[in-house]
């Protein structure tokens, strides 16, 4: 009894040692994808027992600019405090998961940690389904700018492409609406690689400084920072948005005829994000499925989360619709 209950303890700890290898090498992979989640306003984690699935409300704080002085005070005389006002923003958080299944010829056959891989792109399935519910919340919301001065974005011609002209069109916005620049004292932006590409090729821009030469190391760049320009901070990223049931404008509609690239420039508090409450990774060996898997031919990992996002104020960023020049 004494070897059984030994080997029994040690295959638990060698279980758990596997369970968090796993979970810290799929958040590792997952933060890579967060690149319009680190930008929202964070809520604090809602506490387990504090609402059900799909109705945990959640709280941001839309905070009210104060109005300007112009009248002197009295000397003497108690100043007359005027009520500090905030704006309360509520949303929910929903459910998201997904899983895959590894058969057990396919474990035999293949070279290499098979669990690992599947882990690894599960990670990267988590993080860019996440960018996707952010992105998306906000890429119809916000002050809208469509390239060439056109009034909505299924008029934007062929041709109008992101240029230094544009992302000062966008910060001249956001500085007029009072919106707060970020904590360093810039705006954001989230743009795509090939409208990235058009952007670093106007002629006029000049003045663009790569990332590693304004922060400090890797601690002081964001997830997907690539460069400055114009005081805008930009963050590079495949999944940017685009306009479009398909993600391409009816030609009817759209004299481009192609995809409505959306590069997004972002003050501070612009949106709300949550925690990734109870994210987590589930590893399930074989031989872990018991009658409804009675020859230990399947093993199972997934991840889950729970997680909300909301808009708090449209006019703290701007949303430029525009052409790119060329995708190959």
């Amino acid at each position: 009894m004494a070897l059984e209950t030994a080997s029994t303890t040690a295959a638990v700890i060698t279980r758990a040692i596997k369970d968090r290898y796993y979970n810290e090498l799929f958040l590792r992979q997952a933060d890579k994808k967060f690149v319009h989640k680190q930008l929202g306003q964070l809520n604090i984690k809602v506490p387990q027992g504090m609402g059900g699935y799909g109705s945990q409300v959640l709280n941001w704080t839309k905070w009210v600019n104060l109005d300007a002085i112009t009248a002197t005070s009295t000397e003497g005389a108690p100043t007359a405090a005027v009520v500090f006002s905030a704006i309360r923003v509520t949303g929910t958080t929903a459910q998201y998961d997904n899983a895959v299944s590894i058969s057990d010829i396919a474990a035999y056959a293949s070279f290499g940690d098979v669990m690992k891989a599947a882990v690894e792109r599960l990670a990267y399935n988590a993080g860019l389904s996440i960018d996707n519910i952010v992105r998306d919340a906000i890429k119809n919301a916000g002050t809208q700018q469509s390239a060439s001065a056109t009034a909505h974005y299924t008029a934007v011609p062929s041709g109008a492409n992101l240029i230094i002209s544009e992302i000062r069109k966008a910060t001249r916005t956001l500085m007029a609406n009072d919106a707060p620049e970020q904590d360093d004292g810039s705006w954001v932006s989230v743009v795509h690689p090939h409208a990235l590409y058009d952007l670093q090729g106007d002629a006029t821009s000049g003045g663009w400084i790569e990332a590693n030469k304004y922060t400090e190391g890797r601690e002081g760049m964001l997830t997907g920072e690539v460069g400055k320009l114009y005081g805008v901070r930009f963050l590079s990223t495949s999944n940017g948005a685009t306009l479009g049931s398909t993600g391409t404008v009816a030609t009817s509609a759209n004299t481009a005829s192609g995809t409505i690239y959306v590069t997004s420039i972002f003050g501070k508090d612009a949106f709300g994000v949550s925690e990734l409450q109870a994210l987590k990774t589930y590893v399930k060996p074989f031989g872990s499925g018991g009658t409804g898997d009675p020859t230990d031919k399947i093993s199972t990992a997934g991840w889950k989360t729970l997680f909300g996002t909301t808009v708090l104020n449209s006019a703290f960023f701007v949303n430029i619709n525009h052409t790119v020049s060329s995708t190959a």
